[in-house]
């Protein structure tokens, strides 16, 4: 068995594989950054700073948005529908701020089947706030998914986990 994030696909079974494929499929273009800069591989994998607290995050859900803070960092993410259509453009936003300022910080993607992550996709590192535009390809319409953005600022790892269901 390969292990994730490292190029070669991880062997799975039933749908599961499917979606690994599923999620490392899709395409996203950077649209505005204060200071952004992409990194290398789509399924380049994410490891949390290591300077990070464990904490229980406090975690705001609003339709369309979701917040989190954690050990002085907060960092929202808003997303237009929990229903994107296949290949059409969904923008994505992310505010992140410390002590209520614009922080520096980083941006990558992952993708939940089940609760278990299949892909990891894209690194952006900004200042304040990042737009992104996503497209998911039509081998995700159907599956309940978790787009999961990890944010890195001033040594704390913030997941933003938001449920999706692709439609054709």
């Amino acid at each position: 068995m390969s292990a994730p994030g490292r190029g070669r696909p991880l062997l799975l079974s039933g749908s599961a594989a499917v979606l690994l494929l599923v999620a490392g499929c899709g395409s996203s273009s950077k649209t505005k950054s204060t200071q952004a800069s992409t990194a290398s591989t789509a399924q380049q994998a994410i490891a949390p700073a290591s300077t990070s607290q464990p904490s229980t995050p406090a975690t705001s859900t609003v339709a369309g948005l979701v917040t989190v803070s954690s050990a002085g960092v907060t960092a929202t993410l808003h997303a237009g529908t929990h229903h994107p259509k296949v290949n059409q453009a969904w923008p994505i936003r992310f505010t992140v701020t410390s002590a209520g300022r614009p922080a520096k910080a980083s941006v990558s993607y992952e993708y939940l089947f089940g609760g278990q992550v299949v892909a990891h996709r894209s690194h952006y590192t900004f200042t304040g706030h990042f737009s992104d535009v996503f497209r998911w390809p039509s081998s995700a319409v159907g599956y309940p998914l978790t787009f999961r953005a990890v944010i890195v600022s001033e040594g704390a790892t913030v997941d933003l986990d938001y449920p999706v269901q692709v439609t054709a």
